[in-house]
């Protein structure tokens, strides 16, 4: 009997390798630069053309390979790495395993130009599909060149697999971008198409290298972090809470110099800033661990991004325990959140125009009165809960944390949140009658008459024998919100006078050009001006011009976040931000009339009881519960 099993071929085991290593341009990007970093280079320069599909090239000026070295290095697992199985316990390089440079030479045409400092000539490579089709000596510098060609050229069914361009460039400028973060003290340029988009100094100041790549605006919104307890050492920055992303992109993990994706590390970010952040948004942070590496694991997967602790509640204690400690020592810790509206700003979870008024009331509520709408309790964790967790003990890793809001309640929560983040911002006009929460009428009738206004934000009024509290904001938005909901399926849109230039950073720029559609439906019409510049034409009416890239950042956070979202989700993100931007504010004072007119316009939508984003618009008191609180029982 025959045997079936066979051994593949050097060309098929290279291929199949190529495909757990080089997973798109940005991975033999992030491949060809660790093997510079490893190789002790001051000044790294990356180059692509179309995504990097077409044409990548590196260049270092590293110790350079020899003409043996040259030969050694395309074939699978050379590497002068490590030499025994004990080093894989311990390592300390970047890159070890000897798969990058031959996976990548399997999938492409390639050329290596590399000279040692002793050597008078560089050796030059020339292969196609990892094979050596040409050799020669040139001219060229102590270091090494990798030029990478027609990328997945004879593996078609990955080519098409590849993204536009534009999202491809972005992936790869990302990686660079982090890479260059790593290493402060090495020098990277990166161009695109024949246009350098980012260089670094390489002086090896962190917060020189945050500027030359985010800018000097928020590089001044930045403070250090640091640690140094049970074997682990942590340095780097971390921005205020006014320094957003839609994504995590901004959010930058290094462990012994090597980039990594680790959700332990984000979970401990994110419950640093808890209670500090508005609804959307990734704060800023660059950390740096130093740590022994025999406690740590990175052989778990081919492209190294992942990475294993021996001790995870170390970690997550030096990095909670660090960003807190910052936040807390700065001189005016009140003007580090100011710009997302404690003072005379926006209440985080209530939309952007709203004042702190309403945020005392609904902490200041008696913990024993059933104050929501549907005779929910308060929030169990509020301001005191949240104050104890920024001093005191960090929250469990492993433990789920709604962010930014301590006067939201986690019943409500629950009881509208359907898609997103499970937070009551996420909430959808979908919300099932029967599981919220309802407002109960004693009798047909009993009509609303307001008495007055207090703060010139809640309304008081009565119905029957019950004390109502009428968050006026909150209110007008579920009415504009069902006034919107009523209109045809795309937005009514219009269009400016003079279109207004919106900058976007450019993953959002990606996503904006890739999902125009989308925006289309939602009233939008606009061009790209530049690379991170919108030209705006039409916008959705009611929207103001000021309010135009706040509006298409909250949008984009929704794609970010669900790469898929919903048609219904998208409209009704959008819908809720019209809503809370053109309705009337904590602080526009209203006489009676008004009052009358936006209660009786309040009970004639489908949900009065909740605005858009998830919060109560009404707080009712019984005789019951006054006559508690006068000790009356």
């Amino acid at each position: 009997m025959s045997s079936i099993i066979h051994v593949l071929d050097e060309a098929t085991r290279n291929k199949i390798a190529a495909g757990e290593v080089v997973e798109r341009p940005a991975s033999c990007i992030k491949e060809l630069v660790e093997n510079a970093i490893d190789a002790g280079a001051h000044a790294i320069e990356v180059e692509i053309a179309d995504g990097g599909q077409s044409y990548m090239r590196v260049t270092d000026d590293g110790c350079g390979m020899s003409p043996e070295d040259a030969h050694k290095c395309i074939i699978r697992h050379g590497t002068s790495k490590i030499s025994s199985v004990e080093d894989i316990f311990a390592i300390t390089s970047l890159g070890f395993r000897g798969e990058a440079v031959p996976s990548i030479a399997a999938v492409s045409h390639m050329q290596i130009t590399t000279r040692q400092a002793d050597d008078d000539f560089a050796t030059h490579l020339i292969l196609d599909g990892g094979e050596i089709t040409a050799e020669d000596q040139a001219g060229a510098p102590v270091g090494t060149t990798m030029e990478v060609s027609d990328l997945f050229y004879n593996t078609p069914a990955r080519r098409k697999f590849l993204k536009s361009e534009r999202t491809e460039s972005s992936k790869i400028s990302e990686m660079v971008t982090k890479l260059a973060l790593a290493n402060p003290a090495i020098a990277f340029t990166f161009t695109n198409n024949g246009r350098t988009t980012m260089k670094t100094g390489g002086t090896g100041d962190l917060r020189e290298t945050i500027a030359n790549i985010y800018g000097a605006n928020v590089a001044r919104d930045v403070f250090a972090v640091s640690a140094d307890q049970d074997g682990i050492s942590l340095e780097g920055y971390v921005g205020k809470p006014s320094v957003l992303k839609s994504n995590r992109n901004w959010q930058t993990c290094i462990v012994n110099h090597r980039i990594v994706h680790n959700p332990l590390m984000f979970k401990a970010i994110d419950n640093a800033y808890h209670a500090m952040l508005p609804k959307s948004g990734y704060p800023f942070a660059m950390l740096h661990l130093h740590v022994d590496p025999a406690t740590i694991d990175v052989n778990v997967h081919p492209a190294k991004t992942e990475i294993k602790f021996s001790d995870e509640q170390a970690v997550y204690r030096a990095i909670y325990h660090s960003i807190v400690t910052a936040l807390v020592a700065q001189e005016k810790p009140e003007a580090i959140a100011k710009t997302i509206g404690v003072d005379v700003g926006a209440v985080p979870k209530g939309g952007p125009q709203e004042k702190t008024t309403s945020q005392s009331a609904a902490r200041t509520a008696p913990a024993g009165l059933s104050v929501w709408a549907a005779g929910l309790n308060p929030p169990a964790d509020g301001p005191d809960r949240a104050q104890k967790g920024l001093l005191g003990e960090p929250p469990a890793w492993g433990a789920r944390q709604e962010r930014g809001g301590a006067d939201q309640p986690s019943l409500f929560s629950q009881a509208l949140a359907q898609h997103g983040q499970g937070g009551p911002s996420e909430a959808t006009s979908v919300v099932s009658e029967a599981g919220a929460p309802k407002i109960v009428f004693d009798g047909d009738d009993d009509v609303f008459i307001p008495l007055g206004e207090v703060a010139d934000c809640f309304i008081i009024a009565k119905k029957g024998q019950d004390l109502y509290i009428v968050d006026q904001h909150a209110a007008h938005e579920r009415i504009r919100y069902d006034t919107f909901c009523k209109r045809v399926e795309r937005m009514p849109s219009q269009q400016l006078l003079t279109p207004e230039f919106v900058d976007v950073d450019s993953d959002d720029m990606t996503l904006l050009l890739e999902r125009q559609d989308v925006f289309n439906d939602l009233g939008y019409t606009y061009s790209e001006a530049g690379p991170t510049t919108l030209r705006v034409e039409e916008v959705p009416c009611d929207l103001q011009t000021s309010d135009i890239a706040d509006s298409l950042k909250d949008i984009c956070l929704l794609l970010h976040d669900q790469k898929e979202p919903d048609k219904a989700m998208v409209r009704h993100r959008s819908l809720a931000y019209l809503s809370c931007h053109g309705a009337v504010k904590a602080g526009d004072s209203l006489n009676i009339r008004q009052m009358k007119q936006l209660l009786d316009d309040l009970f004639h939508t489908e949900k009065p009881y909740v605005c858009p984003h998830g919060r109560p618009t009404i707080i009712r008191f019984t005789p019951k519960e006054l006559a508690h609180l006068f000790k009356r029982t």
